[in-house]
This record gives C-alpha cells, sequence and structure tokens, in this order.
C-alpha cells in the first residue's frame, strides 16, 4: 500500500517572521488596512508577514480595478520607509533591533516586458482614412508617457541617436570619429551598424513625427463619424477615450540613471530595429545606474488619509492602463 506524503495545511504561513519584526510590521499594516484602500477579501488566507500581505491585498485591488488584460502586466510593490528615509526590506535590523517606520512606499512597474508588433493595425487605419494611424499612435505617446510607458517608434528613433551616433541624426559624425575619410573603413563599419537609412525604412515618415493636439483630435472626431469597419470604429473610440483622460507625471519616480521601464515594445514588424535598439538600451543600462519604475510615491504614516486620496488619483492613469492595453492588443490581432 503506498504511504501518502504528509502535506501542510494552506492556513499555515509559509515563511515565519520573528515577533520583534512582526510587531514592527504590525503599525505599518494596520495604515494600510484603517485607510480602506482594499478589501478584507483581498488579503491572502494566510501569511507570515503581514506587509507582504497588504502589498498582495493592494496589487489584487489594483488589478482589479484595472480589469482584465492582454498585453501588459502591471506590478505594485509596497516597502517600508525608516526614519532616515531609506525604503528597506521587511526583514532588516539596525543594531539587533528591527527598524522604525515612518513612511510607506508605493511603486509601481512592468513585471514582463514584451513586444507587440502594431504597424499593420495602424497602416490599416491609414488606409481607412489618412493620418488615423497617425492620430491614434498619437493618443497613445501622449498619454503613455505620463502613465505607463512604451517603447514606441519614436522613443526608438531618439534612442538610437543617443546610442550609437552620439545624439545625431544620422551615422556620419560616428563614422567620422572611427574611421576619418577612409571610405573603404566606413562602408565596413557601416555595414555593422544601425544606420539612419535602416530606420528610414523600418517606420513609415508619420509614425516618427509629432501630430498637433488640434489635427490630431479633429482627425479622431471624423474617424468616429465616418469608419465603418466595427474593429476599427472600436479602436477609434478607445483612442478617443483614452485622450480625455486627466493624468499628469505627478507620480515620476525621482531617480537617476538610465530610464528602462517600459511597459511594452511596439515595434513595427515582428523583430525588427525597434528590438535591437530597444535590447541594446537595456544592456546599457545595467552598467550603471538605471530606472525601472513608472511611478512611486511616499505616505506618512500619520496621515491615512493620503493613502485613500492617492487611490483616487489612480483612477484615471488604472482606466488609462485598460484602454492601452486594449489598444495595443487590437492593433496586433
Amino acid at each position: 500500500m503506498p504511504l501518502a506524503l504528509p502535506r501542510l495545511s494552506s492556513a499555515v504561513p509559509r515563511t515565519v517572521v520573528p515577533g520583534d519584526m512582526a510587531a514592527a510590521n504590525a503599525p505599518v499594516s494596520r495604515f494600510l488596512i484603517d485607510a480602506q484602500v482594499f478589501d478584507e477579501a483581498d488579503l491572502p488566507d494566510a501569511w507570515g508577514d503581514s506587509l507582504q500581505a497588504c502589498q498582495q491585498a493592494l496589487a489584487a485591488c489594483i488589478r482589479r480595478e484595472i480589469g482584465p488584460l492582454h498585453c501588459l502586466n502591471p506590478g505594485f510593490g509596497l516597502n517600508a520607509v525608516d526614519t532616515q528615509g531609506y525604503a528597506i526590506s521587511r526583514h532588516r535590523f539596525a543594531n539587533g533591533k528591527p527598524e522604525t517606520y515612518r513612511e510607506v512606499e508605493i511603486y509601481w512597474y512592468e513585471t514582463g516586458e514584451q513586444e507587440w508588433p502594431i504597424g499593420l493595425g495602424l497602416q490599416a487605419l491609414e488606409s481607412a482614412l489618412p493620418d488615423l494611424g497617425r492620430a491614434v499612435l498619437q493618443v497613445l505617446r501622449e498619454q503613455c508617457a505620463r502613465v505607463y510607458p512604451l517603447f514606441t517608434p519614436d522613443v526608438a528613433c531618439e534612442v538610437a541617436s543617443m546610442l550609437y551616433w552620439y545624439g545625431e541624426e544620422n551615422e556620419e559624425i560616428a563614422l567620422d570619429m572611427y574611421c576619418g575619410k577612409d571610405e573603404q573603413e566606413r562602408q565596413a563599419m557601416r555595414s555593422q551598424m544601425l544606420t539612419r537609412a535602416m530606420l528610414d525604412e523600418a517606420y513609415p515618415e508619420w509614425a516618427r513625427g509629432w501630430m498637433k493636439e488640434r489635427s490630431r483630435r479633429c482627425r479622431l472626431h471624423h474617424a468616429a463619424q465616418t469608419i465603418t469597419d466595427p474593429r476599427l470604429r472600436q479602436i477609434v473610440a478607445d483612442a478617443q477615450a483614452l485622450s480625455q483622460l486627466q493624468c499628469d507625471d505627478s507620480f515620476r519616480p525621482d531617480a537617476e540613471g538610465e530610464y528602462i521601464g517600459f511597459g511594452a515594445v511596439l515595434s513595427w514588424e515582428e523583430g525588427d530595429v525597434t528590438t535591437r535598439i530597444h535590447d541594446d538600451l537595456i544592456q546599457m543600462a545595467y552598467q550603471g545606474e538605471f530606472c525601472d519604475r513608472m511611478g512611486e510615491l511616499r505616505i506618512p504614516l500619520d496621515d491615512p488619509g493620503a493613502l485613500g486620496a492617492w487611490f483616487h488619483a489612480m483612477w484615471p492613469r488604472l482606466k488609462a492602463i485598460g484602454l492601452i492595453d486594449r489598444l495595443i492588443h487590437q492593433l496586433t490581432m
């Protein structure tokens, strides 16, 4: 007769937090619960670390507000902040005693950045109505910069200039520095590097330029009145809804180093130069300081109303994340 392996009840926590650390965590956990941002049902059935349980509950509440997602996978983190202003781990001690906390730090980021080719979708919009694809892309660029940064073709062009061409519009200065006037060396180097011609070939000119707000608004309005294709009409409706949300950059991360907190890579065609530029940027950033957060804030433990105020301010951003995800998904179908 086979022996049954022993199993721990699901109610038994997987980690055990020392009593004094649990006592230090308790005021922060109580602060988060008293703010009534998340429901009791959002808390896990069992936990060892109350701060981690609150983080899971906060993330669950936010995901519920955003709704189902197809392309994006935002994560929300929670740190305690000590009396010196440093965000610390939940199990850190100073001189043998648990740290005293004065604030909580909330931050958000993308947990699984992926590539999404949107060129065919945007071209379909352009074919239906000139400048419509450009208008939808413009809405994504405008709102994502403040809410959920994306690595779009215009960003790829800016990064290419910085990474390969010393901030210039093309590779000629870089070739001058490394090869001088030797045309054979210049051609050899050009064949191995990303060039202006490669960028021009990868994206249509309208995908790299900037569209005036009034022109963008008028084009979307006209499209809403004239487009009959149900799929394209839905894209237009979502773009209009996204453009009307009032989102600012008040939660922009205060960090030094290269910014790499992109929610997705929006290439034109799968595997085109966009992914190469993005990967080179990530590799360069990892060699020094970098920032991979989309937003953050710190809330004093003596101001419970501030957490509810933050959640209220986040509502249009959460709505925007859902619309951004839906637009990306529709453009890649």
